[in-house]
């Protein structure tokens, strides 16, 4: 996943990651890592799940959001 500043992420809904627990686990092909400590944020989930999400992560406490974010 990509790293934004919380600048870049207000306004956001923001999901709160937990250390060794996946935000949302199944439904698809894809794992998502974060960005910065490469911790696994969602795990097997369709890409229509990561869309547009902001997630903070519970390791390193960096945001991320999907790459491919601003392609509609």
């Amino acid at each position: 996943m990509i790293l934004l500043t919380p600048q870049q992420a207000e306004g956001a809904d923001v999901l709160e990651h937990t250390a060794g627990k996946p935000v949302r686990e199944g439904g698809g092909d894809e794992t998502h890592r974060c960005g910065a400590c490469k911790t696994k944020l969602m795990i097997n989930v369709a890409h229509r799940d990561v869309h547009g999400v902001v997630i903070q992560c519970g390791k390193c406490g960096r945001l991320n959001t999907e790459a491919h974010h601003h392609h509609h």
